[in-house]
């Protein structure tokens, strides 16, 4: 009866562990944070972020998210979040808005997402993005290089939402994998990823008409955990873009 007894109490227990290690890394993890953790985390990491509100919380997959937010100041900043064991954690927080490329997995193109939030008192409607590489020749000893120029451009509108996330377009992927002459003999460009030399990306901001918002880059803190890749993107201008001068 005993033996009984304490097998009953063996299996309760084991039921016990169960769901609290599904609690604990399974369901608390899965779930996404609250506003007042997300703010709290934000203004922990970076104190002069002064977060007061979340607009919203995009995941990007299903250990990665991006949380928009807006700054005491009237700012419009961005922060990435990424799923740990004991719940989501801010991995990076940015109070310029400004379009960015977040790189969750450096080695695969596939994993890249724009990332913005912008002021929605300008007259900006759509965000045009770009990537540009010109066209060019190396030589190295006896081997040349030719590099042919490559132009690519996606749009995301912003009309009643001013911020976003979005994947980069599967052309950009492929053309990333392209040699652009710049990395040494032998290196993959996936080995330590940056544009090249001949490699833009940017970004053009437009009104309802489609004509060009004048726009001035804005100076504002980060803050980063661990080896966040977060790409610079260039303002770029129509001119410029249609001669093809960048």
């Amino acid at each position: 009866m005993k033996r009984r007894h304490f097998r009953y109490l063996a299996v309760g227990i084991l039921i016990v562990g169960l769901l609290a290690l599904y609690w604990v890394y399974i369901e608390k993890t899965d779930s996404l944070p609250k506003e007042e953790e997300i703010l709290a985390q934000i203004n922990a990491g970076l104190s002069d972020a002064e977060a007061v509100e979340i607009q919203d919380i995009l995941k990007l997959d299903a250990g990665h998210g991006v949380a928009p937010f807006l700054t005491a100041g009237g700012g419009y900043g961005v922060s990435y979040w990424e799923r740990h064991l004991t719940g989501w954690k801010v991995i990076h927080v940015r109070t310029v808005g400004e379009p960015r490329i977040w790189m969750l997995d450096p080695g695969d193109s596939s994993s890249f997402h724009i990332t913005w939030n912008m002021n929605p008192d300008r007259d900006i409607e759509t965000l045009q993005y770009y990537y540009i590489r010109e066209r060019g020749y190396s030589s190295s000893g006896p081997e040349e290089h030719y590099v042919p120029g490559i132009q690519m451009k996606a749009e995301a509108s912003i009309k009643g939402k001013s911020y976003g996330a979005m994947k980069i377009p599967d052309n950009w992927g492929q053309a990333l994998t392209l040699s652009d002459g710049s990395e040494p003999p032998g290196n993959s460009i996936w080995e330590n990823f940056n544009p090249g030399i001949h490699s833009t990306f940017g970004w053009i901001p437009l009104d309802k008409e489609g004509n060009e918002v004048k726009w001035e880059n804005r100076d504002g803190s980060s803050y980063s955990v661990g080896n966040v890749r977060d790409q610079h993107m260039q303002l770029l201008d129509q001119y410029h873009v249609e001669q093809g001068l960048y």
